[in-house]
């Protein structure tokens, strides 16, 4: 390490009182070797005995200095952020110590001769040049080991964004900006800071030239469609994109323009909002006590967050994951520490199987709407773990819905899946048979307005697709795919949360609401495009040396090729345009509650078999796994105890 390595070294990690104390030392010793150098200038080589009877000249000079600059407030100022007005003020200020050196000489001296008078100019100027080009000097140098460890950069629009992106990361963060690219002809080859702006056929040159990986894209005012085209634009570089915060989010402090992130697949994914009708959103929730079952999962938890930007009067937090909960209501609690508003947010460790603990919950807090959210969504494991899945899919929604008619609830919303029509694994026959089983309690309780919605993939949900994705790209890869056709409808987790509520307001005769999802996506492309907005290249046949492998896996035991929404595809418009009615038949309602009964029963004996026939018999058009196997011998479907062992099987096996 050099010694000016070291020095640098040294000053870099001084507190900020230290590094002001250094910059006085400095300035005092700048103060009294410019006047020392205004005699030289003058006097030559005869300087020393010009100012010999006048050396006591030279601490007053380094006095007058640092005093006049504390005052000035120069020693506040962060030196990395000092701009023009910084520097002007080291002009007025090194003025004005000339100034007073020259009231102390003239005043206190006048007669003795010796001092010309132009040598107060001269000391001036030095002192002007001194003080700031070791700030300048220091500034570059601060820079120059800064650049070593930036990451080098291009903005991506060069307007008012870009310009204040520019400025909030260009000293000492994590990004070193080298372009400007903007498609706007005016702006091009201008320079903003010192920086040039390209245009976008100069954006390839400019990331093989300049070595850069990445693509900061500052355009937050850009509609949804032309934001998905530029950066659609931007994947064939093989660069890693990210994006500023959504004009939207700037506007209302939720975030600011630094606050740069990676682009997702969930920003490519997401279809332009739709402001949600706040008379339907707030119909069941406004001033009311709001319970969601499954509060702490990724579904419940943004239900929780949308309730409470609505107002409600009391929001209670039904979780049997004790961890997931205590999160979910500290984000609440947090968010409304510094609120206006008066809202009670309850925890409640339970389960949905409890049915009394339901029913006590419901009563002491006056609970008006239950969203249920709680429920087994992984589709091998439940494969894997019929009874389990049964419990708490259909029997802990058959609680919630008795209990809900029983303390008198005004609205009951269930959240379903697509997995539920024409189910092929058992997640999905467990959702479509809760459906059935609301609609037979529902009659019960013909004053609670009761509804289904029905929804495929949410992105970035816990244990879904993207997280995994994003988990295996991160180690490296491969990135598994079960088949390169399958295909899934997605949503993001707001947009899906926001229409449950706003379908909410809708609900009656426990009808079935179908959310618009667009259309399905192939998983072998969403794998592709996560790869390509990660920075790295595919590694195939036609691509030997790219970084990220995709391997085929073959479908898992229940998995369908594609989803479907509607049981007979025939859908009606609401008053919502992204939600619709699903037209479909009716049940007998008596047959599916004894159905649920037996069930029930078969559940309670741990008898596996015959909780599967029931199943198949309520819901027809359901193959269970063991009728899969037969149709296709190579799925290997992990098996349970069909009945209960007794203690003495236990024992006798043991020894």
């Amino acid at each position: 390490m050099s010694m000016g390595t070291w020095i640098m070294h040294v000053i870099d990690n001084m507190s900020r009182r230290g590094k002001a104390s250094f910059a006085l030392v400095v300035d005092g010793c700048t103060g009294a070797l410019s006047l020392w150098l205004s005699f030289v200038l003058i006097h030559g080589l005869i300087a020393p005995n010009a100012i010999a009877k006048f050396w006591w000249l030279l601490p007053i000079s380094a006095l007058l200095t640092v005093s006049v600059f504390y005052i000035g407030g120069l020693y506040r100022a962060i030196l990395r952020f000092a701009g023009p007005k910084f520097f002007l003020s080291v002009i007025v200020l090194s003025t004005i110590v000339s100034g007073l050196l020259a009231s102390i000489v003239l005043g206190y001296l006048h007669g003795q001769g010796g001092i010309p008078r132009r040598v107060f100019i001269i000391f001036a100027i030095l002192l002007m040049l001194g003080t700031s080009g070791i700030r300048l000097v220091a500034r570059w140098a601060f820079d120059k080991k800064a650049k070593s460890v930036q990451t080098p950069v291009i903005i991506y629009g060069a307007g008012s964004c870009g310009t204040q992106l520019f400025s909030a990361i260009r000293h000492g963060g994590q990004y070193f900006p080298l372009a400007f690219v903007d498609d706007d002809i005016v702006t091009q080859g201008t320079s903003i800071h010192g920086v040039r702006v390209y245009g976008t056929s100069k954006l390839e040159d400019l990331l093989v030239s300049k070595k850069i990986n990445t693509v900061l894209l500052a355009m937050p005012s850009l509609t949804h469609n032309k934001r998905i085209e530029i950066i659609n634009s931007l994947l064939k570089y093989h660069v890693v994109i990210k994006t500023t915060p959504t004009l939207s989010e700037i506007i209302s402090g939720k975030a600011s323009i630094s606050e740069v992130h990676n682009v997702s697949v969930e920003d490519l994914m997401a279809r332009p909002t739709v402001g949600a009708n706040e008379e339907l959103a707030r119909s069941c929730v406004a001033g009311k006590s709001v319970m969601v079952t499954g509060a702490g999962g990724s579904i419940g938890s943004e239900l929780c967050r949308q309730i409470v930007n609505r107002a409600p009067s009391v929001v209670v937090l039904y979780e049997m994951s004790e961890s997931a909960l205590f999160y979910i209501e500290q984000e609440l609690q947090d968010r409304l520490r510094n609120s206006i508003k008066h809202i009670q947010i309850v925890p409640i460790l339970g389960s949905v199987l409890d049915d009394n603990r339901l029913k006590e919950t419901l009563v002491q807090f006056g609970v008006q709407t239950v969203f249920h959210a709680a429920a087994y969504k992984h589709v091998p494991m439940l494969e894997s773990n019929p009874i389990e899945g049964v419990k708490n899919n259909v029997l802990g929604t058959k609680r919630v819905a008795e209990a809900s008619g029983c303390a008198n609830v005004e609205s009951l919303v269930i959240i379903s899946t697509d997995k539920a029509v024409r189910p092929t694994n058992l997640m999905g026959a467990t959702k479509r048979l809760a459906e059935l089983v609301v609609q037979a309690i529902s009659e019960q309780y013909p004053r609670m307005n009761t509804c289904m919605v029905r929804f495929g993939n949410v992105l970035g949900s816990s244990g879904s697709v993207v997280p995994i994705f994003r988990e295996q790209i991160k180690r490296g890869g491969p990135v598994t795919v079960t088949h390169k056709d399958m295909t899934r409808y997605f949503m993001t987790i707001p947009e899906a949360s926001q229409l449950v509520m706003q379908a909410g307001a809708m609900a009656k005769n426990a009808e079935v609401f179908v959310l618009d999802m667009g259309e399905q996506v192939k998983i072998y492309d969403l794998a592709c495009r996560m790869i390509d907005l990660s920075g790295f290249q595919i590694l195939n046949d036609e691509n030997p040396n790219g970084e990220i492998a995709i391997t085929f896996t073959g479908l898992r035991p229940g998995e369908k090729m594609y989803e479907e929404l509607a049981v007979d595809g025939r859908l009606e418009q609401t008053r919502h345009p992204k939600i619709n009615r699903s037209v479909e038949p009716k049940s007998l309602h008596e047959k599916i509650l004894r159905t649920v009964a037996l069930i029930e029963k078969a559940v309670n004996e741990y008898d596996q078999l015959s909780m599967m026939q029931q199943l198949t018999a309520a819901i027809p058009e359901y193959k269970s796994s063991i009728q899969l196997k037969q149709k296709y011998p190579e799925i290997e479907t992990p098996t349970e105890p069909q009945r209960a062992f007794s203690c003495d099987e236990g024992r006798a096996k043991i020894d």
